[in-house]
């Protein structure tokens, strides 16, 4: 296997091999545009015109290359991408009670993103992975709360109560709003309609200091507002078609 030379502040390091490289780029040491040599050639190239490791990071479960060219294509530099999930406070709010709590799932799944992408070993190399596991999603918040960047207030926060409620919360909404305590228990309906928007408050009263946690950082540091994603629109079908599912098993027990 090639193994190569870099260079990071003037000096020439290395060898290294083709995952010390992809960690070297998560780590913002190197991009796709830093020059390497193989240890086999003296020639200077760079990375992304060695298909040798380009195939690796293609192939990767965190397809930095995907990445790469997202970014190339939007036309931003490093510099103006936001930390975290940026949105204003009350466009969480108002997206997460339209989309009856599908768009809070959607804002962990963004701030997970910016966490496999800027930050090494923070998350799993799948969202999935992280997200049927409790102790994954509490690690999302807990590394909010230590990320260095977003600590531009004088107090330290510590988010992982916020994600142990909100996972609870979450779980509660979507088990109360589908009708299924309701079919295995003799609970009535308005029951379930008191404790699922109560749950849908609870969670929202989780994410949204984390929110104005990251925002402040953002604000300070002149960043953009985060971009819409396919995501984005797609949590808000899913999300109308939710409320036409509750309405219809809701109404009748209004009437």
């Amino acid at each position: 296997m090639a193994r190569y030379f870099y260079t990071d502040k003037g000096k020439t390091l290395g060898p290294v091999n083709r995952e010390q490289i992809l960690n070297l780029i998560l780590k913002d040491v190197l991009s796709l545009d830093s020059l390497v040599m193989d240890t086999r050639s003296p020639r200077w190239i760079k990375i992304r015109d060695i298909p040798e490791l380009m195939h690796f990071l293609y192939e990767s479960d965190i397809q930095i290359s995907d990445w790469a060219e997202e970014i190339a294509l939007s036309g931003e530099s490093d510099e103006s991408i936001p930390l975290f999930f940026h949105i204003p406070t009350t466009r969480l709010i108002t997206l997460s009670i339209v989309t009856f709590g599908w768009y809070e799932l959607y804002w962990l799944y963004m701030n997970w993103r910016f966490l496999h992408y800027f930050r090494k070993n923070s998350s799993a190399k799948a969202f999935w992975l992280d997200l049927i596991n409790p102790l994954g999603v509490i690690r999302i918040f807990q590394h909010i709360s230590n990320d260095k960047e977003l600590r531009v207030q004088k107090e330290e926060r510590d988010f992982t109560v916020n994600g142990i409620i909100w996972i609870l919360a979450l779980l509660t909404l979507f088990i109360f709003a589908s009708g299924i305590i309701n079919y295995l228990t003799r609970i009535p309906f308005l029951v379930s309609i008191f404790v699922s928007f109560v749950a849908l408050t609870l969670s929202l009263c989780c994410i949204m200091p984390i929110q104005n946690y990251i925002n402040i950082a953002n604000m300070r540091f002149n960043k953009k507002l985060s971009a819409h994603t396919f995501g984005h629109y797609g949590t808000i079908i899913l999300g109308i078609l939710t409320w036409i599912y509750v309405l219809i098993l809701w109404i009748p027990a209004l009437f």
